[in-house]
């Protein structure tokens, strides 16, 4: 089997890996919320209503964010899976697509026909 290329090796990774971290705070907003609030925000009354809507507002961009980055993820899992083939159809030259276009047309006249039993 062919090898993936780091690039698209490294892409996957980092992307698997966000897609997992944007997912669970979409699943479970109210632990990073705390986690949020507790480190960066002042210490003020918050009101559960405004945490109510960002949580919500968490869940519901979240699971965007986190499909987009699924998405992408796929679409480098599948871009450096096909990479080599790409590669080599890049380096053909015009006589040998020709006849590779030749042998397909054969191929696909063979197959239509079907021998009679």
């Amino acid at each position: 089997m062919r090898e993936i290329p780091i690039q698209y090796q490294i892409a996957c990774v980092i992307l698997t890996a966000l897609f997992i971290w944007t997912f669970s705070i979409a699943r479970e907003p109210r632990g990073w919320r705390r986690l949020f609030q507790s480190l960066f925000s002042r210490s003020e009354s918050f009101s559960v209503n405004k945490n109510k809507v960002i949580d919500e507002s968490l869940k519901k961009y979240g699971i965007i964010v986190a499909m987009v980055i699924l998405v992408a993820d796929v679409t480098c899992f599948v871009m450096g899976v096909t990479y080599p083939f790409r590669e080599k159809a890049r380096n053909l030259s015009s006589e040998q697509i020709e006849r590779m276009n030749e042998i397909n047309k054969i191929n696909s006249g063979s197959k239509s026909v079907s021998p009679l039993p």
